[in-house]
């Protein structure tokens, strides 16, 4: 399922939903429906088994995501990597690395750590125009 991720409900009975296009909205349950909350206002791709939960009609027990965009932006989420000067994001369950530039220095601190970059492709190479460490702050370069 793809859509719009929004966290909903309050501190003591948190909730996360995925808007669909159609305005229907799924919730979010399973092991890795803390990390979709703190993608709210992203959108995603989640896979996973179709549920029934007594809060909602539709839910989906999450196994896995890909982030798509932020802010109408293509983005990527994974490991962010220094490999021989260059930065790189390594996305989890995909064998393939995401070259980058314009990496700002902000960025660099958080290497080794789980991020999300926003931006578009230039040449052979993806462009950062803002960023989200998980557990951290998200930052635009405009």
């Amino acid at each position: 399922m793809t859509g719009k991720v929004f966290s909903v409900g309050t501190d003591f009975d948190p909730a996360t939903i995925l808007r669909l296009d159609d305005g229907e909205e799924t919730l979010i349950t399973g092991d890795r429906e803390d990390d979709i909350r703190v993608l709210s206002g992203t959108v995603l791709t989640v896979c996973g088994e179709l549920a029934t939960d007594a809060r909602a009609k539709s839910a989906i027990e999450a196994e896995t995501f890909q982030l798509l965009t932020v802010d109408g932006m293509t983005a990527y989420l994974g490991t962010l990597q220094q490999m021989d000067g260059i930065w790189r994001i390594s996305r989890e369950g995909n064998n393939s690395l995401v070259p980058l530039s314009g990496v700002p220095e902000q960025l660099h601190e958080a290497e080794g750590s789980l991020v999300w970059v926003a931006g578009a492709w230039v040449d052979e190479v993806f462009s950062v125009r803002s960023f989200g460490i998980l557990g951290g702050q998200s930052q635009s370069l405009d």
